[in-house]
């Protein structure tokens, strides 16, 4: 037997193949060794972390450093505030103050990782520290750890234990977070241990939905819920290059296990072919993963993250009735499935069922008051029927659980648009993108804000950086468009796709559309389309996530789209000449959402100001100051 050491911090086990462990073994080994980080009073959902040594009666827990430092989100290094209290709480229900914090995640680029000490003339259990490089994809994976759910939160929180498997290893991890699996996790889960399949951490979980949005676990921003999750290699741990690490002693077993990973290449079982599905799922090919869930449900039909990925992949390709089915039939298999419900009341948004589509969220909320998610959800169904004062009540509360989770604020952006409080949606989303740079829907929202506000010069740069992130976030292909993954807001709601005309092949410009690869569709097609105006002539086409404002004239010279001024294009409808007020002619001035514009004059008109009414759709002469 040989002894591999690894800097001066590790007691090395020989590296014979490692034994495969029972699941059950590897639960209680994840029960005794995880632990609860609390704030005092509980004023936070709370997290959780892994005892990993212990010198005389000092314990050493490694956790995720968003669990255990508030930042303070100033500029540069990690600034933590220092008025909150932690707390550490142990399989044997004893609660501990934590002594020391020691953050490892220096800079907002580090590895979100930090070490917790805490004091105990109790002996507890030290976890073994694991090879994060031997986690291919298939691998089978364990998480540990105290989830917020059903109203519990802190001390209150039970341990909850959860399997799932590799999906991917990511090229560019954020923040350290490069291994990819589909264990069901939520708030409170974060700074957890991941184990293998021999009982050994392999990684600290904190981040939730990788595919979509890597934000950390209570700040994911996406609409739908992908059940993708992420973890910070422990490798990535053992190389900070901090004298606290390599003078603590730790337990490390890196010989290979003696069970290969599931066949992703020739499946033959159900977990084969749902590790295979939920892999193409990660690299958004979501027709072929759809075939791999429908094959492991074959195999098992009671497969229950095979209906939800299926469900999932079913609304990236527009079918939202068979989505609606498979979320409908993994909630039967688990009825307290959360992220379920979530989906499929997105998918009743895009079914335009919104009563239905509210009550999932409801739903979702009554199963976990202090899951902010439900409550951004809960937002938009009641934007989609109209009730912006119950949605800006929804997206108040979502910020209030996850101040620095820009999916509230990009909600209440979409409110204050719709309330026409266009300089608060413009802060609001300004306040989103802060957070997140690349939450694409809150460039959107800031663009409408700033088109309605006559800005065109912003509201075109946040149009083409919407454009720049979703491209770079979801397609997998840049020599095509994607097919997006949709999200039924009320700028842009989701329509059933109509046949294009049959008779546009002879025009040139149609040619110049299809090059595009958008379709065009008759103007008087009865669905919300997106105008393009070409040399003069109009086109309609179905919307599409490149295509951010509601009407476009294409620019031969630069041949790019301009968005244009949907105030200029009701004027037009008006069989009125716009001028420049400036312009040295009479004009009648027409105001319109407060932005001044000007027209030749007309034997219609009497007076030589106008403002426009939105609410009777008529000119109303303003009297002269």
């Amino acid at each position: 037997m040989t002894t591999a050491v690894i800097a001066t911090i590790v007691i090395s086990l020989p590296t014979s193949a490692a034994d495969t462990v029972s699941t059950q073994k590897i639960a209680q080994i994840a029960k005794n060794t995880s632990v609860q980080i609390n704030a005092e009073g509980d004023l936070t959902p709370g997290g959780s972390g892994v005892i990993i040594a212990k010198q005389g009666n000092i314990y050493t827990v490694l956790t995720a450093n968003h669990v255990v430092c508030d930042d303070l989100g100033r500029a540069g290094k990690i600034t933590c505030a220092t008025d909150i209290t932690y707390s550490v709480r142990t399989n044997t229900g004893k609660d501990y103050p934590v002594k020391d914090v020691k953050v490892l995640q220096k800079t907002k680029n580090d590895a979100d990782l930090a070490i917790a000490t805490f004091v105990a003339t109790e002996d507890y259990p030290i976890a073994t520290l694991g090879n994060s490089d031997q986690m291919v994809e298939g691998a089978d994976v364990f998480v540990g750890g105290f989830p917020a759910v059903f109203g519990k939160v802190g001390s209150a929180r039970d341990f909850a234990f959860t399997t799932g498997m590799v999906v991917s290893r990511a090229s560019k991890a954020i923040n350290g977070y490069g291994l990819i699996y589909d264990a069901k996790t939520i708030t409170g889960n974060s700074g957890g241990p991941v184990f293998d399949i021999a009982g050994r951490v392999v990684a600290i979980h904190g981040l939730a939905d990788t595919s979509a949005k890597n934000k950390t676990e209570t700040g994911a921003v996406v609409t739908q819920k992908t059940g993708f999750n992420a973890g910070i290699p422990i490798n990535t741990f053992l190389a900070t290059n901090e004298p606290i690490i390599q003078n603590t002693p730790m337990k490390k077993d890196d010989s290979p296990t003696n069970k290969p990973a599931n066949n992703l290449n020739n499946p033959q079982s159900a977990r084969d072919f749902y590790g295979r599905g939920i892999t193409k799922l990660d690299q958004y090919n979501y027709r072929e993963a759809a075939e791999d869930f429908t094959q492991a449900i074959k195999l098992d039909p009671k497969y229950i993250e095979a209906y939800f990925k299926r469900g999932y992949s079913y609304t990236w390709v527009s079918k939202h009735q068979e989505a609606l089915t498979d979320f409908n039939q993994a909630i039967v298999l688990d009825p307290n499935y959360l992220d379920a419900y979530l989906n499929r009341g997105w998918s009743q948004l895009f079914l335009q069922n919104d009563q239905a589509a509210l009550e999932d969220f409801n739903r979702a909320i009554r199963l976990n008051p202090n899951y902010a998610d439900a409550y951004a959800h809960q937002g938009m169904a009641y934007i989609k029927m109209g009730k912006y004062q119950a949605a800006l009540e929804s997206s108040k509360q979502a910020i209030r659980l996850e101040p620095r989770n820009s999916y509230g604020y990009t909600i209440q952006a979409d409110v204050l648009n719709n309330l026409k409080d266009y300089p608060g949606a413009i802060k609001v989303s300004t306040l989103a993108i802060l957070i997140d740079p690349d939450d694409f829907n809150a460039y959107i929202n800031r663009a409408i804000a700033y088109t309605l506000t006559s800005d065109f010069q912003n509201a075109l740069s946040d149009y083409q950086k919407a454009s720049e992130i979703f491209a770079r976030r979801y397609i997998k292909n840049p020599v095509s468009l994607p097919e997006p993954q949709p999200k039924p807001s009320s700028n842009s709601p989701a329509e059933p796709q109509p046949k294009p005309s049959s008779n546009s092949s002879s025009d040139p410009n149609v040619d110049i559309i299809k090059s595009w690869q958008v379709i065009n569709v008759p103007c008087n097609s009865g669905g919300k389309v997106v105008s393009i105006v070409i040399d003069g002539k109009k086109y309609c086409v179905l919307p599409h996530p490149s295509l951010m404002s509601r009407g476009y004239q294409y620019n031969r010279a630069t041949g790019k789209l301009e968005p244009v001024d949907a105030n200029l294009e009701l004027i037009k409808s008006w069989e009125l000449t716009d001028v420049s007020c400036n312009s040295g002619e009479k004009v009648v001035s027409i105001v319109i959402d407060g932005k001044k514009y000007c027209v030749l004059p007309h034997p219609s008109f009497m007076s030589k100001s106008y403002r426009y009414n939105r609410r009777t759709g008529k000119l109303e002469p303003v009297s002269p100051d």
